[in-house]
């Protein structure tokens, strides 16, 4: 079942025409997930970085609205159609493994639903990751898929997990962030936690 961050971004590159015309590259006005990602990006004081970037909807939006942002995201496709999309926006093909090797500091990190391939072990180093590449006090939003129990699932994609929000809250204490909050879920399926490293 597990797949590696090469193997992610393969799959996505493989659809990434289908999955751009499904997503779009620009966030639309009555997008529901506009209500938590907006003001969180408004309480960052300094750069973000959009991890798992996709079409670069998220990171042309937060940029539009005035925020120092960039995105990272494995598929090269997805990357070629996010730099044309949105120019002058610095968006690099990497994993969220590769930060393991940077030296840049965000203020914050928007991981939306770009975790959700990763299997328990890879999801808690990529955790202690992006800990790290934090700012002390900065700030992350990470949005999954959840469900009663921690298990695998087949996404139309690539192999996937479902979360209790308590194991990913837990998971986020035991990389070191502080501050752990779940936000009121949308639907029964989806999640998303705010934590402060």
């Amino acid at each position: 079942m597990t797949v590696s961050a090469d193997d992610v971004g393969g799959a996505y590159d493989t659809q990434s025409a289908r999955l751009a015309d499904m997503l779009g590259t620009t966030v639309h006005p009555d997008d529901p997930d506009r209500a938590l990602i907006e003001p969180w990006a408004d309480g960052v004081n300094g750069r973000i970085l959009d991890v798992g970037s996709g079409t670069g909807r998220w990171t042309g939006h937060l940029a539009g609205l005035g925020h120092d942002v960039g995105g990272i995201d494995p598929s090269e496709k997805f990357i070629e159609g996010a730099r044309r999309a949105h120019p002058g926006i610095p968006f690099r093909v990497e994993s969220v493994h590769d930060l393991a090797a940077s030296e840049e500091r965000w203020s914050g990190v928007l991981a939306w639903y770009s975790l959700i391939h990763l299997d328990p072990d890879d999801l808690r180093s990529a955790l202690s990751l992006l800990h790290a590449v934090l700012l002390d006090g900065g700030s992350l939003l990470l949005s999954f898929f959840t469900g009663p129990q921690l298990e695998p699932f087949d996404h139309p994609v690539a192999p996937a997990y479902r979360w209790p929000t308590s194991a990913m809250s837990e998971a986020l204490s035991d990389a070191g962030f502080r501050g752990v909050h779940q936000h009121d879920s949308v639907s029964d399926l989806h999640a998303a936690i705010t934590a402060t490293a």
